[in-house]
């Protein structure tokens, strides 16, 4: 919902939505982050102005994990347990902040998993950085102090972490701190690796080096970047293995192959999920896109939430299909904008690019609008042979 913008610092104060998560409800306060251009999420429940110690978490977006349900790490689990210590608190805050790949990027959190699959494991994630050139961990907080001015909040907070690099981060800034408390979380096969990597880097996770470790399906090599051909704004810019486990039944994951690109023109990063065998003919296509309320666990599933679930079963059952991943860049659809057409072109030719000869049978949701349709008549015009829409109902 728009409201008139509060400025305090460099965050801009844009727009509040009531969220009803699994845990009850909260408010979400949309801000941005003038000096970054990057949206800043604060979620909130209970009195934020009152004097007592404030329970918070500030939490770094994961799209992996909190939009393609990817398992390979623990960020939708950790912005989960937030959510309900908050809520069993009866008050509190998540600070959620637009910088993937702890601060590095969308782009090296890729690189950083080609590499350490192309390794067979043998290397961890922050020497998968180092070998890029990359600090361990180039995250930024200021945009909390000016979250919290926007707010109203004057408390010290008891800061939900695992991670005492954060807190000395943030007491760095001046952010008033009252202690933390840790978020124990159980690992998985699919996100030990990761956890043992972090908890050999001073993180409180002594449980995650303790048991079997799950392994892609197939080996990854390490390829410079390439431009893509017959569209010389867009590069490529790797690909590995994500695990992605469906939310609506918490089966075993199935294996997607994540390619990512760049955008030289707008800048945009852009990304394909492919499974199964590239062989088959013809092959599933979907146009998926994200909202970023649905990130955070609902009640029950959001509408792209589902989509994306009926998707990986359409996938699996007909034993490969082709993901072209529209984002919400800024939060557009949680404002009731538009969203921006820039990315379609981009859209298009990365679908041509991963259906190469194949023939084309769209995965449609018959609610929702025209552009779906549009997408898959570009197609056909560029010489891809579409046939028949399969519903997305149906999966």
């Amino acid at each position: 919902m728009m409201a008139d913008p509060a400025l305090a610092g460099t965050v801009l104060h844009v727009g509040t939505e009531r969220l009803d998560t699994r845990h009850g409800e909260f408010i979400v306060h949309l801000c941005r982050d003038l000096t970054r251009r990057t949206y800043l999420l604060v979620i909130a429940r209970g009195d934020l102005a009152t004097p007592e110690p404030l329970l918070a978490r500030v939490h770094s977006s994961c799209v992996t994990s909190e939009t393609y349900a990817g398992c390979d790490c623990d960020c939708a689990e950790q912005l989960d347990a937030a959510l309900a210590a908050i809520a069993a608190a009866g008050r509190g805050v998540i600070f959620y902040l637009d910088q993937e790949g702890r601060g590095a990027g969308f782009v090296a959190k890729v690189r950083d998993r080609m590499l350490v699959q192309a390794s067979g494991g043998r290397i961890s994630t922050f020497d998968a950085y180092a070998q890029m050139g990359l600090a361990a961990d180039v995250r930024s907080y200021e945009g909390v102090a000016g979250a919290r001015a926007v707010l109203g909040v004057g408390a010290p907070l008891v800061l939900l972490t695992n991670n005492p690099e954060k807190l000395a981060s943030l007491a760095t800034l001046g952010v008033p701190l009252a202690g933390s408390a840790r978020l124990a979380l159980p690992p998985s096969p699919f996100n030990r690796h990761y956890l043992a990597a972090k908890a050999a880097a001073g993180h409180r996770l002594e449980a995650a080096c303790e048991g079997d470790e799950a392994h892609p399906p197939a080996p990854v090599e390490v390829t410079p970047p390439r431009a893509v051909p017959g569209a010389p704004s867009l590069v490529d810019l790797g690909f590995y293995w994500l695990p992605i486990r469906p939310r609506a039944n918490g089966r075993d994951p199935h294996w997607f192959r994540l390619h990512a690109y760049v955008d030289l023109v707008s800048g945009r990063e852009h990304v394909v999920l492919a499974y199964g065998d590239p062989a088959p003919t013809p092959v599933l296509v979907r146009f998926q896109h994200e909202a970023l309320l649905e990130r955070l666990p609902g009640r029950v599933l959001g509408m792209e939430q589902r989509r994306w679930d009926a998707t990986v079963r359409a996938f699996v059952a007909h034993g490969g299909g082709v993901a072209v991943m529209l984002t919400d860049h800024g939060g557009a659809a949680m404002l009731g904008l538009p969203a921006s057409p820039g990315d379609e072109g981009a859209a298009t030719a990365l679908a041509r690019r991963h259906v190469a000869e194949r023939r084309v049978l769209p995965l449609c949701d018959a609610t929702e609008d025209a552009s779906s349709g549009e997408r898959f008549a570009r197609l056909a015009a560029a010489g891809i042979v579409v046939g028949a829409e399969r519903s997305l109902a149906a999966a």
